[in-house]
């Protein structure tokens, strides 16, 4: 068997992924090689700082992205919760697996789960041992996102995605000490509107586990070095808080 059919590595468990952690989602902005340059970077940074680095790519940069960087976690940006079969243009957790993903990424604001299905596809992922990160806009949706026990709730509240960042979230402390006694094993991400290392410092000081971006690194003029300084200031709030 050659090096390019081998099965990637089997997924990571749960419990591999800690806190404090930085989620970058290129989402479709970047062409493959520019993803790999910042996964590498991304994943060299994290070890550094103890700081778990998550990408979200598009399904088809998974195995080349899981290949050339194995410090980082690798997620993909959607799934479909339907069972193997005749179907065609959906993303199963199983080729998920097979294309060496560490988890999903599932109910984006820019690509939902569609009504009434969230349940089963987060249910279908952790059948197959992927990591999971569901996105909720409101303390209502992380309440319900609670006993489905996902890896990650990535709160975002609609208004601030896209936004320029700054300012405090006095949500953050409040719903994640709720969510610490509902779900003590499910890690709390804040994002949205973060749009320098010190919004993320400010997010990490609040209590949070980890935070991401997009723009503010995958724009920037150096991807590659923002990622650094994003990375850095988690670790630096995070230890602020619990160090």
């Amino acid at each position: 068997m050659t090096d390019a059919a081998a099965a990637p590595a089997a997924s990571v468990p749960a419990s591999r992924l800690t806190a404090p952690f930085f989620e970058i989602g290129p989402k479709n902005l970047l062409r493959l090689p520019a993803v790999v340059e910042l996964a590498v970077a991304a994943g060299e940074s994290g070890a550094r700082h103890g700081v778990s680095v998550i990408l979200t790519v598009p399904t088809a940069f998974l195995s080349d992205v899981r290949r050339a960087a194995p410090q980082v976690f690798v997620f993909a940006q959607e799934m479909h919760p339907e069972l193997p079969g005749p179907s065609v243009g959906r993303t199963l957790p199983e080729a998920l697996v097979d294309a060496g993903a560490h988890g999903v990424m599932l109910n984006h604001d820019s690509n939902p789960v569609r009504s009434g299905f969230l349940r089963s596809t987060i249910a279908r992922a952790q059948q197959n041992d992927l990591l999971t990160m569901v996105c909720a806009g409101s303390d209502a949706e992380v309440r319900s996102l609670l006993p489905l026990a996902p890896t990650i709730v990535l709160y975002e509240p609609p208004g601030l995605i896209g936004a320029d960042g700054g300012g405090d979230r006095p949500w953050i402390e409040a719903i994640d000490a709720e969510a610490a006694v509902a779900a003590p094993d499910v890690l709390m991400m804040h994002a949205g509107g973060v749009a320098s290392p010190d919004d993320a410092e400010r997010i990490m000081r609040a209590g949070a586990h980890g935070t991401g971006v997009t723009s503010a690194v995958v724009k920037s003029a150096s991807p590659v070095e923002a990622a650094e300084l994003f990375i850095a200031s988690t670790r630096r709030g995070f230890d602020a808080v619990r160090g």
